[in-house]
């Protein structure tokens, strides 16, 4: 019985020792949501806290999301907002690749401001808008 057991064990940690392992390498994941990585080509420039800040649409489109459409609308009608949110964007842009926010019509939160408009639904808020984003990517009508 106690070889059987051991075997068990040994079996489990083959099989679950790559998950546990890189849980301890990688540590907790920061804040840098999945949409800071994505580089369209296309860029809004940012004026936060007197700084300004150059991001990809898709990324600001995650800004300007919650102040539109509450994150507890169906998955459709985010997806909807997310896809007329861009098709704006690129028909303000033009041929640009840049603009600047000012010439938006969207109020963009940062970080900081959508945690304190979001509470303690924040992060599956954010979760629920970037999945918006990440399947509607690139599409603008």
């Amino acid at each position: 019985m106690e070889k059987i057991m051991t075997v068990i064990i040994a079996f489990a940690g083959i099989i679950f020792g790559p998950y546990i392992l890189t849980g301890i390498i990688n540590g907790r994941q920061n804040d840098q949501s999945y949409l800071e990585k994505i580089d369209t080509g296309r860029d809004v420039i940012v004026t936060i806290d007197g700084e300004n800040i150059l991001m990809d649409v898709e990324n600001y489109v995650a800004g300007v999301l919650p102040g539109i459409v509450d994150w507890k609308e169906s998955e459709d009608i985010i997806q909807a907002q997310a896809v007329a949110v861009r098709g704006n964007i690129y028909y303000a842009m033009g041929n640009e690749t840049v603009i600047q926010s000012g010439k938006l019509q969207y109020v963009y939160y940062d970080r900081e401001a959508l945690k304190k408009r979001l509470g303690k639904n924040y992060k599956k808020a954010v979760k629920i808008y970037e999945k918006a984003i990440v399947d509607t990517k690139g599409i603008t009508k």
